[in-house]
C-alpha cells in the first residue's frame, strides 16, 4: 500500500507499458494490478490504446525471411554453447537495476512507436471514412444530375409533342383560311351572278324586249339559244343549250352584225351540259343590230370572226 502511495500516476502509466509487454513481475505486477483493481480509468484507457497498438504493429512490418546461413550458424551457435557449461554468475543487484531500466527505455521506446502506428492507422481511417462520404456525396449528385437529364429528356419531348401539336393546328387554320377564302370567291362569283340576273330582269322587265331565237348550224346542229334583246337599252341576255364543251385556248363568242358588218358582243363558256349565260355589254347605240351569231374563237376573243358559227339568229 505505501509502494501505491508513494507513486505517482506517471509511474503507473509507465508500468501500464510494461504490463501490456507481460514484462511486469514480482511486487511491481502485483501492485499494479491492486491499483487497476482499485478502480483507475485513466490506466484502464491508457492499458486498452496500448494493446491495440501492439496488435497493429505486426501488421506494420513487413516480413523479411533471413538467408540459410544465418539459420545454420545460428543453430551451431547454440550447440556449442549448450556443451560448455558455465558456472551461473549472480550479477550485482545494481546490474538487474540498469536491466530493468534499459528494459523499461525499450518499452517505452516501444509503446511510443505503436502508439505512432495507431495515430496512424486512425488517420488512415479517417481518410476512408472521408472518401467514403465524398464517394457517396459523388453518388448522390450523379443521381441527382441523372434525374435532372431524365426532366430534360420529358420536357424535351414534351416540347417537341407540342410542337407537333402547334404545327398541326397551324396547317389546320391554313387548310380553313384557304376554304374560308375558296367560300369567299365562291360567294362573290354568286353575288356577281345574282347581280347580273338581277340587272337582266330588270332589262327584260322592259316591254320593248324581244325574243330572238338562235339556231344550231352543222358544226352544232342541236344546239339552240333564247336572246332577250332590248334594242332601246342595246343590250340584252342570251342563253345556250346543247353546245359542245371547247379546249381551253378557245371561247364562244357572241357577234351582232349591223347588215354585214359584224360587232363582238361578248365570250362566255358553257358547263358539261352545254348550257351558257352571258350577259351582254353595252353595244354601240349609233347602229341598228338585226342579227346575231355564235362562233368559236380563241381564247380572250378576236375583233373579227375567224371560228366556224355554232348558233344563228334575227330578229
Amino acid at each position: 500500500m505505501n509502494h501505491q502511495v508513494n507513486m505517482n500516476h506517471q509511474d503507473w502509466l509507465a508500468q501500464a507499458d510494461i504490463y501490456a509487454l507481460g514484462a511486469l513481475d514480482g511486487d511491481e505486477l502485483i501492485a499494479f494490478e491492486a491499483h487497476l483493481a482499485a478502480g483507475c480509468p485513466e490506466c484502464e484507457q491508457h492499458l486498452y490504446k496500448t494493446r491495440e497498438a501492439l496488435t497493429f504493429l505486426p501488421q506494420a512490418l513487413e516480413p523479411v525471411t533471413p538467408p540459410p546461413t544465418v539459420k545454420a550458424r545460428l543453430l551451431a551457435q547454440i550447440t556449442a554453447e549448450a556443451a560448455i557449461q558455465q558456472p551461473v554468475t549472480r550479477l550485482p543487484r545494481r546490474w538487474w537495476w540498469w536491466i530493468g531500466v534499459s528494459a523499461l527505455a525499450a518499452a517505452g521506446l516501444l509503446v511510443a512507436l505503436s502508439f505512432k502506428l495507431y495515430q496512424t492507422q486512425q488517420e488512415v481511417q479517417r481518410l476512408q471514412r472521408l472518401v467514403a462520404s465524398q464517394q457517396t456525396t459523388i453518388t448522390e449528385r450523379e443521381e441527382a444530375l441523372q434525374a435532372e437529364r431524365h426532366e430534360l429528356q420529358r420536357a424535351t419531348e414534351m416540347v417537341a409533342t407540342l410542337r407537333a401539336e402547334l404545327a398541326k393546328r397551324e396547317a389546320t387554320l391554313e387548310a380553313e383560311q384557304r376554304e374560308r377564302e375558296r367560300v369567299e370567291r365562291v360567294v362573290a362569283t354568286l353575288q356577281g351572278e345574282l347581280g347580273e340576273r338581277d340587272a337582266a330582269l330588270r332589262l327584260l322587265s322592259a316591254p320593248q324586249v324581244n325574243l330572238v331565237r338562235l339556231a344550231g348550224l352543222s358544226p352544232s346542229p342541236r344546239a339552240n339559244a333564247h336572246l332577250l334583246w332590248n334594242p332601246a337599252a342595246q343590250a340584252g341576255v342570251l342563253l345556250t343549250s346543247g353546245l359542245p364543251q371547247v379546249p381551253r385556248d378557245r371561247v364562244y363568242e357572241l357577234w351582232a352584225f349591223v347588215g354585214k358588218e359584224p360587232v363582238p358582243a361578248g365570250i362566255f363558256q358553257v358547263d358539261e351540259a352545254g348550257h351558257g349565260f352571258l350577259r351582254l355589254p353595252p353595244l354601240p347605240r349609233a347602229k341598228r343590230y338585226d342579227r346575231f351569231a355564235v362562233t368559236s374563237e380563241p381564247a380572250g376573243g378576236v375583233p373579227k370572226p375567224t371560228g366556224p358559227v355554232h348558233l344563228l339568229g334575227s330578229l
